[in-house]
């Protein structure tokens, strides 16, 4: 009877132990565990960048829409410096540095 009496009160600890590693993988390891969140906060400041740069990116053409929306002065000054445009009336130079040797 000492025996089977052992066994009755000692039968919970294996279940317990069971119960207690699923326990910690869910913690550690599952879907919503703490090395996902730790992955996940990684992607969300990388993603906080991105989102900051394209905030820069979208408020510089911003500006420039509003430019060109104001006026023909923004048109031309862009014209000038990308396309190269001249007047008419106007005389183009170009300064070549006798130093400077291109091969």
């Amino acid at each position: 009877m000492a025996l089977a009496d052992a066994i009755k009160q000692h039968a919970w600890k294996p279940l317990a132990l069971v119960i207690f590693v699923w326990l910690q993988y869910q913690l550690w390891f599952d879907d919503t565990g703490v090395l996902a969140n730790y992955a996940l906060s990684d992607q969300i400041e990388n993603q906080s960048e991105l989102n900051r740069a394209s905030k820069a990116r979208n408020q510089v053409l911003e500006e420039e829409i509003w430019a060109i929306k104001s006026g023909m002065e923004s048109i031309e000054a862009k014209a000038r410096k990308e396309l190269g445009m001249v007047k008419e009336g106007e005389t183009f130079f170009i300064i070549v540095d006798p130093d400077n040797k291109h091969e």
